[in-house]
Parts: C-alpha cells; structure tokens; sequence
C-alpha cells in the first residue's frame, strides 16, 4: 500500500515531541491541550507561501538543493532512495543522510513506509509532502522570475491561482462565489476597482497596524522602487527571530499581499524584496479591451436534422450495450477496434462520422464511462473491458439526468478526453477544469457578445473567445500543434492563436456533443456555431412526458417493427438488447428479425420476457 503523501497525515503521525521541535523549526507558537488543534494550526502555518519562503531563506545550500530536487520529481510515485538521493547531490551517503535527517526533524521531509526517522541500514524512499512540494516548485518558479517590480499588474495577476484571484476579489469589494465565476472576467473586474478613484484608499483603510505600518514603510521606500523584505520588517520592529513576532509579521505580509497591495520578489542573487505594482501607487481605470470581430453568417437555407436532446446520453448507452453483448468479441482495454465493429457502432450513433466515428468520440465515452464505474478493466483478463452490474441503476435514469451526470463528470476530469481529435494538438499542463468551465461561462457573457441564435463562423468564435481569456488554459500550459505557425517571434500571438485552436475543438466536440452549441457545415462556407439554451442552464433539462392523446409509448406492428415514441434509457436498454435498429429519430424505430432474437437468447433472455415488454409497453396485446 503507498505511503500517506499529504502533509496534514504527516503531521498526525508524528508524536507530541517531534511536533514541539517541528513547530519550533517553523516559528510557530504550538497551542496546547488539543492535539487535533494544535497539528492545524501547524499545517495552516507550514502551506502558507510566506512561511514558506522564509523557511528557505534559513536553510543551508545542501539543505535547500535536497529540497529542490525532491521538489522537481516527476511526481510522488518517483519517491528516490536515500543512495539515489546522494548520487544527485554528488554527495557521500553518510553526509546525504545527515541533511535527510535534518529536513526530516524539521518536519520537511518524510520517508516512505513507516513515521520512523531514517533507520541506518535500509533503503528508505524519501519524499516532500504533496502541498510543501507544490509550494517549493512556486518559490522556485519566482526564484527563476527574478525582479518582478516592473511587470504589468495583470501579467502578475496570472502568476496567481484562482483561489488567490478570489480572495484578492474579495478583499477589493467585489462578491464571489467560489468558483463559479470566470477568472478572467473576476481580474478584470479587479483591475477597474483597482482602478477607481479612492479605491486603494478604501482597502488600505481596513488593513490592520501591523499591515498599515508595512504599507506605508514600503509605500515611502526609494522612490516606487523595491524595498527590501528585512528592511520593512526592521522599520515596523517586526525583524525579532521570535515566533510571535514572526507570526505577526507573517499576517502583515498576508494581508499586504492577498490585496494585491504589496508583492513580494527575488532579485539576480536571490535576495528578498517587497514591491509596489505601479498600478496601486498610481491607480488609474483600464482602458478597455479591444476584441477581434466575430463574423456572422446567415441562417442555413435546408433545416438542420433533428437530434435527441440528450443524443450523447443515448450514444453513451449504445456503447455501453456493445460492450455488455456477449455475442461480440471483448472490448481491448488498449488498442484499436476492428474498423467493421466501429462501422456497424457509428451507424447506431446519433453524433455519426463520415464512415467512422469521428475521432476521439468513442475514447472520451469510454473515459466517462470508467469515471462512473459502468466500465473496468476485466480482473481476469486485464487487457480487456467489461461493463459492471452498476450499469442496471444507470439505465433507471432518465436520459436528462443522464446527460447532466455526464456532464458533470467531463466537467470535473482534470485530462483532455474530448480532445483525442486525431492528434491535431497536443496540450500539457492545462487546467482543464477551470477552463471549460469558464469557456461556458464565456458563451453567455454579454462581454464576448453571442447573440442567441446567431450562426457565426468557428474562427471568429474562437478567436474572440480566446483574446477574451487569454489565460483559459492556465500560465504554465504548453502545446504542439501542426495548425499554429511558428510567430515570428510573438510568442503572445502563437500562444493566443494556440488557445483560439483548443477553443475550437471545445466547441465542436464536448460542447456540441452535450448541445450547448449547434455547430453547422455546409458545402462551400466556413464551420459555423451558434450557442442554444442549454448553456445558460443549470441542472439537468425538465423532463418531457408523452402526450396522453398521443400514440403509446411504444408500438409493434404485425412486420416486427417496434416504434418507441416515447424513449427512455430503459426501453432503449431493453429493445437493443432483442431487435436491429431502423432509424434514430423522433420516433426510432427497430425491427425484430431471427437474428436479433437469437442474439437475444444466446445471451440469456427468453422469448417470454421479450413479450412480456413489449406487450407491457405498448399496453395492448401483440400482434400474430
């Protein structure tokens, strides 16, 4: 079983001694009486960035290059030996161990395996806890930034995560809701508070004396440039080595910085300095952005053909049956399909290629799949898929909680599954989350400008989308794309145009599948978009129930077509199972035949459950 990696369980494991000295490392004055309280407090203190970096400022070279390189490992499972460490370090093991064992006193390193602290003679795994790595690998990233005093505030306002963004939100007035408003639009909204007359006045009036003293210390400093860290702290009687003074100074910083009012940098050599952004010495309103055009196209002259609202549920549920018919081969956990099976599987799709499925579609429904625990990984055969039982509750949904289950997982997935496009770009490093989620937020935003149903061309759409958040993807994304030429050297324009691309792909593929835009293409004209209802909804659609004047729900004819008027997950389920789809449609149709009725009892049913459906669904005696 793989170690606990994450510093909250580390902290737990460690006894009421080693948490005294951990605290004392950390200048961090340790609560008594609750042990629970006390290793919180400690946790909160050790995941703060500015505890963080004045930690590091105190570690000795040999120290600081362990941490780095524990840091900058792959990941948590690339855990080194103490002998691999020390051959990095190109240090002898004993010396490598006696700075294992400082760090790990100091409660900055762990091993793998048990809480016991390097016992001479075996080969212990060591590790950084997950949040001290992340925090590392920040204070490297600025470490390498060096002077930041003289970068544009929204340039810096990239360098922060979304959590930050809000706080800094919050702190300047304006109302968030965690994580559902656009980041982009929440730092513009920043900069014109920023930017309002009388606005820094009115968040410098709520700091509280420590903070204030700092402001007006670094404020007063040599003439707008960078002042340096020790000097403020020595100016406002904060610089004791003491730990409640420590923590006072601390809170000063993280007031300071959580306004945006004061930043904190590196210079060439790597010492520390506080800075004023010009934009908070001298506020002035944003001029505003300038977007590129869209370009709107005319309605389509021959009436698009109607798809099921939740088609991608129903293609989700055709796949699923394909996988569970033990009549076909086993779906390959890896690999490609017999191009046979994905033909006769695409013209059983509502969302159809040319000839096959269009790439990537069967990929991202499989993924969503596995997600939702419909489809593992066969424990026998391990190269082979299996659909689970938990595929009888999904059938019980209706298909518009289905598609908003499905949704909501695509939403979440921190990989590109819907971007399997046949390798026109390759994307690392992306927040995906956070970018789709602010791409629908983008679609509605009266800023970008859509229209409700107005067709305009894909690139304009992308384009627009893209210049208007130009950090969708994140600030440490990296792509290759054979589209996107080479700029020229603007690596700003080749990164916008590289957004535009991934935007594109959004639209026509996750975002058409679940209907939030309708994309068109017609013979001689550009690729079109519109946006439909769907993307200012939230939840799942209103259920639709059949007409009571209308047909039955399901109908048989004396030929052996079955006509499901009225489709849901279990008819569609269960009819599949026994008869050949016809045609997908308002009313689909399918037809009983010998074959499908011996598929059907070769894998288990019997032809009194097949009259007992149908007759209890079309609510009248079968025909002869």
């Amino acid at each position: 079983m793989s170690a606990m990696r994450n510093l909250l369980g580390r902290l737990h494991a460690r006894d009421d001694a080693e948490l005294t000295r951990i605290a004392a490392f950390w200048r961090a004055p340790l609560a008594s009486g609750n042990r629970h309280l006390a290793v919180g407090a400690l946790y909160r203190l050790m995941t703060d960035i500015r505890t963080v970096r004045a930690t590091w400022e105190r570690l000795n070279p040999a120290q600081q290059e362990m941490v780095r390189l524990l840091a900058l490992a792959e990941d948590g499972r690339a855990a080194p030996t103490l002998v691999t460490l020390a051959g990095w370090l190109e240090l002898p093991e004993a010396a490598a161990r006696e700075v294992a064992v400082q760090l790990y006193r100091a409660g900055l390193l762990a091993r793998e395996g048990d809480d016991q602290p390097l016992p001479v003679g075996t080969e212990p795994k060591l590790f950084l806890p997950r949040e001290l790595a992340l925090l590392v690998r920040r204070l490297l990233d600025d470490v390498d930034a060096g002077d930041l005093s003289a970068v544009p505030l929204t340039a810096l306002l990239e360098r922060l995560d979304d959590a930050e963004i809000e706080v800094a939100a919050t702190c300047w007035g304006l109302k968030v809701v965690p994580s559902t408003r656009n980041r982009d639009d929440l730092g513009r909204r920043l900069l014109r508070q920023i930017g309002t007359p009388g606005g820094v006045d009115q968040v410098v009036s709520k700091l509280s004396a420590d903070a204030a003293r700092a402001w007006r210390a670094v404020r007063e400093g040599d003439d707008g440039r960078p002042v340096r860290l020790d000097d403020v702290a020595a100016a406002i009687g904060l610089d004791a080595d003491e730990a409640r003074t420590f923590q006072r100074w601390r809170t000063a910083l993280d007031e300071l910085e959580s306004a945006l009012l004061v930043w904190h940098t590196y210079d060439a050599g790597g010492a520390r300095w506080l800075f004023i952004p010009a934009e908070i010495r001298l506020p002035a309103l944003p001029v505003p952005l300038t977007l590129p055009p869209l370009q709107p196209v005319l309605p389509a002259t021959e009436a698009t053909p109607w798809r099921h609202p939740d088609a991608f549920a129903w293609d989700f549920l055709t796949l699923l049956r394909e996988l569970s018919d033990p009549g076909l081969p086993p779906w390959p956990a890896t690999g490609e399909q017999p191009r046979s099976r994905l033909r006769r599987l695409n013209s059983r799709f509502w969302f159809r290629g040319r000839e096959l499925p269009d790439p990537g579609y069967v990929d991202c429904l499989l993924a969503l799949a596995i997600a939702e625990g419909l489809v593992r990984v066969d424990e026998e055969a391990e190269t082979e898929l299996q659909v689970t039982s938990a595929v009888r509750g999904w059938r019980e949904r209706s298909f518009p909680a289905q598609t908003e289950r499905l949704r909501w997982w695509w939403m979440a997935s921190a990989e590109w599954i819907e971007g399997r496009t046949g390798g026109e770009v390759e994307v690392w490093g992306a927040d995906w989350p956070s970018a789709r989620r602010n791409l629908l937020a983008a679609l509605i935003d009266p800023a970008v400008g859509l229209e409700p149903d107005t067709w305009y061309t894909l690139d304009s759409v992308a384009a627009r989308i893209a210049a208007y958040l130009p950090g969708l993807l994140g600030t440490s994304f990296t792509a290759a794309t054979a589209r996107v030429a080479p700029g020229n050297g603007e690596e700003a324009s080749t990164r916008l145009a590289t957004i535009a691309e991934v935007i594109g792909i959004e639209l026509v593929t996750m975002f058409a599948w679940l209907g939030l835009v309708e994309p068109r293409t017609e013979p001689g004209l550009p690729r079109s978009i519109r946006v439909t209802p769907a993307a200012a909804r939230r939840g799942p659609a209103a259920e639709t129930t059949a007409s009571e004047s209308g047909p039955p729900p399901v109908v048989v004819s004396p030929t052996g077509a079955i006509e499901i008027h009225d489709s849901t997950p279990l008819r569609v389920w269960s009819v599949s199972a026994f008869a050949d789809l016809e045609l997908l449609g308002a009313s689909s149709v399918y037809r009983l035949s010998a074959g499908s009725i011996q598929r059907a009892l070769a894998a288990g049913f019997d032809l009194g459950q097949v009259t007992a459906f149908l007759t209890r669904q079309s609510g009248s005696r079968l025909p002869d």
